[in-house]
């Protein structure tokens, strides 16, 4: 094992023959780009380092911009992500020409050959900050569905680090947790690359915490990720997102006893549609299986813990499945975290989040010997911000923004009905967002600090270089800064849409999307006449009259009380 690992580091020194400041760059066996980071405030200034070519390269007569390249230090004037730096040489007389770039974003290379199965490898990391983290021993395989298919070039992976011995080896990455299972992102068919970053940013941000959260203050109900660039076997893949994995460590719940063989901690993922991860319909659950119908459990692992635990998941589905509005009203609390419910009813809402509705959720128990109430975390979010799914191809067409989420699950069934007990929750929760994380500047702002910085750094020019008419996208020209243009306009619609219609305000009285003097003045004139006509609709309180009480709470809302 040791001498195959060893045989491994001398392959990597292959792949790069410009060394910078100690540090080997990254090249492209495909063209003739040579990647180097570097720090984001070197950027638009000059920056100087020591360039050396590894003397088993045979490279002869080298110049870096026309000058030869001798040991001194090389100062590069105004360093831009789109300036290519040109390096000349020969081999065994033969001239040969490079495009020395630079980034601000970290860049991370996996060696070898990968495919369905984990394949030994070594995964090497390059920090803007001057980290190296080098030939770290790991084993590494292509992931997804859809986007894991034969015809599909722009791959997804999920890494494992490990140390010579092939055992688990814990990593911490770009300041984020410290663990051996990472996920590389693709964004493969999202015309901006970014979709499913920001949107899970969105949710960490905007997400209340769970119900346990005061006996697990680290838990996280989504994954981090850090924009990177990625080469594979020598070979540029172009902008990826290095993320964190959804798992019991993430999520914090109570781990398995193994001395007593009690469950406490449970995960499931919806992994696909069905009926019953529509919480519309009821089976019985088997615990001789790893899955309850489309519900796959995710902790304790099953290979490790049959038979398992799915009766809390199955109680929960039976509850709404075979009960209805009033039911709800009455014992939801028991079976579900409504508060992270609501807000991922609006999320999904606001997002169109047609592949997250029923499946791409986590279910999760934090300690069934406690409370076998169910809170969820997110996942997948690449079909959203205007990206539909469409039946002729994995490359969606645009999403309509004027239009209610119908693919509902258990939380947008209920909380979307004026007689749950919830709905003005609902309602409220959203205008409180609508001031905050959900107001337009915050998503505008949100989207321009997920690509600016990418066409900064250059990587939007090698993404685009590298990926646009690919099948991967149906063909389609690849421009992200053009569909960040298209997200930010179908944000502003999809808000106006939402703020008049399905997330209309109680104070919005006169249906115009807007609370102003207007709803002020029909409840003052209904009280001036003394009549009860429209009460549904000036009812801001919903007590079943108009009075005061209502024009208090629009005051209260004009002035953020």
């Amino acid at each position: 094992m040791i001498v195959a690992w060893a045989l491994m580091l001398m392959t990597v020194a292959a792949h790069s023959q410009v060394i910078i400041d100690g540090k080997r760059a990254f090249s492209d066996s495909a063209s003739d780009i040579i990647l180097y980071c570097i720090p984001q405030e070197c950027f638009g200034h000059d920056f100087t380092a020591t360039v050396q070519i590894d003397s088993a390269s045979h490279w002869d007569n080298v110049t870096i911009n026309s000058r030869p390249l001798i040991n001194t230090p090389i100062t590069f004037h105004n360093v831009s992500g789109n300036k290519a730096i040109t390096i000349r040489a020969t081999i065994n007389h033969r001239p040969i020409v490079k495009r020395l770039m630079f980034t601000f974003l970290p860049i991370i290379s996996i060696e070898d050959s990968i495919g369905y199965d984990f394949v030994d490898t070594h995964v090497t990391l390059m920090a803007p900050d001057g980290e190296l983290d080098e030939a770290m021993t790991a084993q590494v395989k292509w992931r997804g569905g859809y986007t894991n298919t034969e015809d599909r070039h722009k791959r997804n992976y999920s890494i494992k680090f490990v140390n010579e011995q092939g055992e688990s080896q814990n990593r911490q990455l770009l300041g984020m947790r410290r663990d051996n299972h990472w996920k590389l992102d693709a964004g493969q068919v999202d015309l901006s690359r970014v979709r499913n970053r920001v949107a899970t940013d969105l949710w960490l941000d905007m997400a209340r915490p769970p119900y346990y959260y005061d006996q697990a203050p680290d838990v996280l109900t989504g994954a981090r990720g850090k924009m990177v660039e990625v080469f594979t076997n020598g070979s540029y893949m172009g902008i990826y997102s290095l993320m964190e994995s959804i798992d019991r460590k993430q999520l914090q719940v109570k781990k398995y006893n193994e001395e007593t063989g009690t469950f406490h901690g449970m995960i499931w993922n919806a992994a696909s549609w069905s009926k019953v991860a529509e919480f519309k319909s009821w089976v019985p659950h088997n615990n001789n299986l790893p899955n309850y119908e489309t519900f796959v459990i995710e902790y304790p692992d099953f290979e490790d813990v049959h038979p398992t635990q799915h009766e809390d998941l199955s109680n929960a589905v039976k509850f709404v499945a075979q009960g209805n509005v009033n039911t709800f009203n009455e014992k939801a609390h028991q079976y579900f975290d409504i508060p992270v419910l609501i807000d991922y009813s609006i999320f999904i809402q606001f997002l169109i989040a047609v592949d997250n509705s029923v499946n791409n959720i986590f279910w999760v128990i934090y300690d069934r010997e406690v409370d076998k109430k169910l809170t969820l975390a997110v996942w997948d979010l690449d079909w959203t911000l205007g990206m539909d799914r469409d039946s002729q191809s994995l490359h969606g067409g645009r999403a309509d923004p004027h239009h209610d989420l119908k693919f509902s699950s258990i939380e947008l069934r209920m909380f979307s009905l004026p007689e749950c007990v919830y709905h003005r929750d609902f309602i409220d929760r959203y205008w409180q967002l609508r001031k905050t994380w959900l107001s337009e500047k915050s998503l505008i702002e949100r989207m321009n600090k997920a690509v600016d910085p990418l066409v900064e750094s250059g990587a939007v020019a090698r993404e685009q270089a590298r990926w646009s008419g690919d099948s991967d996208i149906n063909g389609l020209t690849l421009d992200i800064v053009a569909e960040k243009d298209f997200i930010i306009d179908w944000i502003k619609e999809r808000l106006a849409y939402l703020d008049r219609t399905m997330m209309r305000h109680p104070c919005d009285v006169n249906g115009d999307g807007a609370v102003t003097a207007y709803d002020i003045s029909m409840i003052l004139s209904c009280l001036t006449d003394g009549t009860q006509t429209n009460v549904e609709e000036l009812d801001i309180n919903g007590d079943g009259n108009v009075t005061a009480a209502d024009l208090t709470r629009i005051y209260e809302y004009v002035l953020g009380l």
